[in-house]
C-alpha cells in the first residue's frame, strides 16, 4: 500500500524534473580544440646546430643554441654539448609547451622553453651523452608519465631499441644518467609516440636489421607497449606487433648496389582519430591502430593530406627489376598534422638524408618556409588532439 502511495506521488510530482545529467565527456587534454596552430618547432643542422620554435611565416618566436647556455655543466656534458655533432634530430614538445626534448648536438636533453622566465629560460634540465655507440645514431624519443623519457637508438642489430631515463628536474645532471629499463629487439626505430587514451607507447621501426645485414628483406613495423602504472614499465606484448604487408629496397635513389631496405621514419597520429600515416623511404602508408590494418590507398592518404606537392621533381629511377619508378611521396622525414587540418612536411632533397625547407599546407595549398635550412623535422609544437602528450 505504501509503495503504491510513492508511485503516485512520483506520477503526480516528478521531483527530479528539470535536473540535466550531462553527457560523459572525454578528458580535457583528449577533446577537440579550436585553437589556432601557429607555432612549429624546427631542427636545424649546423655549426653550432639550431633549435627554432617559429610560426606559419617563419618569423622566429624562440630559439635555443648551445652558446645560450650560461650553466655551469659537468665537464663531459659540456663537452658533448659542444660535440662536433651537427645534429638536431629529434624535437618534442614537452611539460605543456614549457620544455622541449631533443636530440641536439652530442647530446639527448631537455631544456626550458620559459621566455617569460628568462631567468630559468633555456637551462638544461636533463642531460645524456651520446658518446656511446648505443646512443650515437637515436633518432627518436618521446616522453612517458611521471617524467620518464623514452629514447630509440636506432640501431639494425638486435640489442638496439629503446632506452627509458628518469628526467625529473629533482634529479641532478649527470652525462651517463641510470637506465630506467631497456627493451631491445625492435630495430632502426625512428619515431616514438605516446598514447594517453590507451596507455602505450607507439614505435615505428623496422622487424630485422635494415642495412641489410641479415640478408634478408626488412619490413616496416609498428609496435606497441602497454605503460603498467604500479610498476613504471612498459610492457613487451608480442601481440601489439603489425608488421608492413610488403618490403621495398632503395635502388630507385641510391642505386642498385645500395643494402639498405626501406624502413619508417615517422609515425603520425591523426587528430581525434585512432589512425596513424607512416612515412617511409619510398612511400606513405595508413595503419588503423582500432583494427590493425595496413593500408596504401592514395584515397586514404589525400584525404587527411590535400595538396601534398612533392618538392622536386627528379623522384624517379629504375629498381633492382629494371622498371622505372616515381616516387613522389618518399622520404618524408617528418610530417605532422593538426586539427585544423593544416599539415607540415620534411621532404629530403633526393639523394640526400635531410630536406631544404618546410612545406606547409593549409587549405590545401602549400608554400614553403625555413628556406636554404638543412632540417630533417619540423612538428607542430603543441598537443595534437586525442594524442596528449603524459603531465
Amino acid at each position: 500500500m505504501l509503495s503504491a502511495l510513492f508511485s503516485w506521488f512520483f506520477f503526480l510530482f516528478d521531483p527530479f524534473e528539470g535536473w540535466f545529467i550531462p553527457p560523459i565527456e572525454p578528458q580535457p587534454r583528449l577533446r577537440y580544440s579550436a585553437k589556432p596552430w601557429n607555432e612549429i618547432i624546427t631542427g636545424v643542422y649546423g655549426t653550432p646546430p639550431l633549435i627554432k620554435i617559429h610560426d606559419r611565416e617563419g618569423k622566429v618566436l624562440w630559439k635555443f643554441e648551445r652558446d645560450d647556455v650560461d650553466q655551469d655543466l659537468p665537464d663531459r656534458v659540456h663537452k658533448c654539448l659542444h660535440a662536433g655533432a651537427n645534429d638536431a634530430t629529434e624535437l618534442k614538445y614537452l611539460h605543456n609547451g614549457t620544455s622541449v626534448a631533443a636530440v641536439y648536438s652530442g647530446l639527448i636533453v631537455v631544456v626550458n622553453r620559459t621566455p617569460g622566465s628568462p631567468g630559468i629560460d633555456k637551462k638544461i634540465t636533463f642531460a645524456l651523452c651520446r658518446d656511446h655507440w648505443y646512443l650515437s645514431n637515436a633518432h627518436t624519443l618521446e616522453s612517458l608519465p611521471n617524467d620518464l623519457l623514452a629514447v630509440g637508438t636506432t640501431g639494425s642489430r638486435p640489442e638496439f631499441g629503446i632506452l627509458v631515463y628518469n628526467t625529473s628536474k629533482a634529479l641532478p645532471l649527470e652525462p651517463d644518467p641510470p637506465i630506467v629499463q631497456n627493451i631491445t629487439g625492435i630495430r632502426a626505430i625512428h619515431a616514438l609516440i605516446w598514447d594517453e587514451q590507451k596507455q602505450l607507447l607507439w614505435a615505428a621501426g623496422t622487424d630485422i636489421a635494415a642495412d641489410g645485414s641479415d640478408n634478408e628483406p626488412a619490413h616496416p613495423l609498428i609496435r606497441a607497449f602497454p605503460w603498467d602504472n604500479e610498476t613504471q614499465q612498459l610492457v613487451s606484448d608480442d601481440s601489439l606487433v603489425w608488421q608492413y604487408p610488403g618490403y621495398s629496397d632503395q635502388s630507385v635513389e641510391w642505386g642498385l648496389n645500395y643494402g639498405w631496405w626501406a624502413g619508417a621514419h615517422d609515425l603520425v597520429p591523426i587528430p581525434n582519430e585512432r589512425k596513424f600515416i607512416v612515412s617511409d623511404d619510398v612511400g606513405l602508408h595508413f595503419f588503423d591502430a582500432e583494427t590493425g590494418k595496413w593500408s596504401d590507398d592514395d584515397a586514404v592518404i589525400d584525404k587527411y593530406m590535400p595538396g601534398f606537392e612533392v618538392t622536386s621533381n627528379d623522384r624517379h629511377g629504375y629498381n633492382t627489376e629494371g622498371t622505372f619508378q616515381e616516387l613522389p611521396k618518399s622520404d618524408l622525414k617528418s610530417f605532422n598534422i593538426a586539427p585544423d587540418g593544416s599539415y607540415i612536411y620534411v621532404q629530403t632533397v633526393w639523394k640526400t638524408f635531410r630536406g631544404n625547407h618546410t612545406s606547409l599546407v593549409v587549405n590545401g595549398t602549400r608554400r614553403q618556409i625555413n628556406l636554404g635550412d638543412e632540417i630533417y623535422r619540423s612538428r607542430w609544437f603543441g598537443n595534437i588532439d586525442g594524442w596528449p602528450k603524459p603531465l
